[in-house]
């Protein structure tokens, strides 16, 4: 991939004074949205769709799609919740069940996306029917683990139920809706994800084999790329990068929900195409998938702030989404 030289961290200058011009339109026409609160608001809230969008991103520049990641959420934090609530682990670890927990759910999203990769590499499969397949399976594996119940607090006759609740309730809350200082905890593990998969795909061999890959597949394959090595990575980090956003949602709804995340595929796959990442493969940048949650995310918000109904506001992403892709076909045509 040849990067534009007018491009800032390998974002299309167009998405950046596209995102630059909204955030003034937004500050100047909306005098709720210049209060801190509905900016830490607003970080919250993107911080959950931009981290699904970085693993995103992964897939789609090597030319695939995962729309397993909202179920994965579901099932991530169940099993989080699970480990969390669990009175025998509280009883033998106190506090320390928390990292182990998250370990759990980290490790469960990262299977999910292993096995993706792996039935797409190995069995040579099409991504979209396979992590079709496993959005339905998943999120059924949730439901039957729970039986549909969300796994929240406990009664209080529970065995450590006071101890227990009190993790869920007001310990744990501190990955999803705490603040170091004025900042989020949510939007600071956003950063980090991004700073680190923006390394890993701009300074790594292994970034390099994946522009290549989603360039030309049998090109890559005569080079030397391990193109099945490739496509189980990218997909292993999709589920674990949707297993870290389903902790921190798990945290924020204080429960672990296995209908959690239902339509989170479908924003992430919108803030990946919104930011500039090629549905065709090739081309893309996590930084700009970022931007493009954030374009969302505020759009969102600016309308809601306006009172405009949440049927408009489909209507207005839905049509965000066609004209992205509507503009990468036309790039796409005037390059070929």
């Amino acid at each position: 991939m040849k990067p534009n030289r007018f491009s800032f961290f390998g974002v299309n200058p167009g998405v950046l004074f596209g995102f630059l011009f909204l955030l003034v339109f937004i500050f100047i026409t909306t005098p709720t949205f210049r209060q801190v609160i509905s900016i830490q608001n607003l970080a919250q809230q993107v911080s959950i769709n931009g981290i699904i969008a970085v693993g995103m991103t992964f897939v789609i520049i090597t030319a695939g799609i995962d729309l397993s990641v909202g179920s994965i959420l579901g099932f991530v934090g169940v099993m989080t919740a699970l480990a969390l609530m669990a009175p025998d682990l509280v009883a033998q670890m106190g506090n320390g069940v928390m990292p182990l927990a998250c370990l759990v759910g980290l490790l469960a999203g990262t299977l999910v996306g292993f096995l993706n990769g792996a039935a797409v590499a190995w069995l040579r499969m099409q991504p979209f029917i396979v992590t079709l397949a496993t959005m339905w399976a998943v999120r059924g594996l949730a439901e039957v683990i729970t039986d549909g119940t969300p796994i929240g607090t406990v009664d209080s006759d529970q065995k450590l139920a006071f101890f227990r609740n009190d993790l869920l309730q007001h310990k744990f809350t501190f990955l999803g809706m705490g603040y170091m200082g004025p900042v989020p905890v949510s939007a600071v593990i956003l950063l980090i994800v991004v700073i680190l998969g923006h390394i890993l795909l701009t300074r790594t061999v292994f970034g390099r084999h994946v522009y290549a890959l989603g360039g030309n597949a049998e090109a890559a394959r005569l080079s030397g790329v391990n193109v099945a090595a490739i496509r189980i990575s990218v997909f292993t980090i999709s589920g674990a990068l949707a297993g870290v956003a389903a902790i921190l949602l798990m945290s924020q709804l204080v429960s672990g929900q296995p209908t959690a995340g239902q339509g989170y595929e479908l924003y992430a796959i919108a803030a990946v195409v919104v930011g500039g990442t090629s549905l065709f493969g090739g081309s893309g940048s996590v930084v700009g998938s970022a931007i493009g949650a954030l374009i969302i995310g505020v759009i969102r918000m600016g309308l809601n702030l306006h009172g405009i109904s949440d049927f408009w506001q489909q209507i207005v992403t839905g049509t965000i989404i066609f004209l992205a892709v509507l503009l990468d076909e036309v790039l796409r045509r005037r390059k070929g």
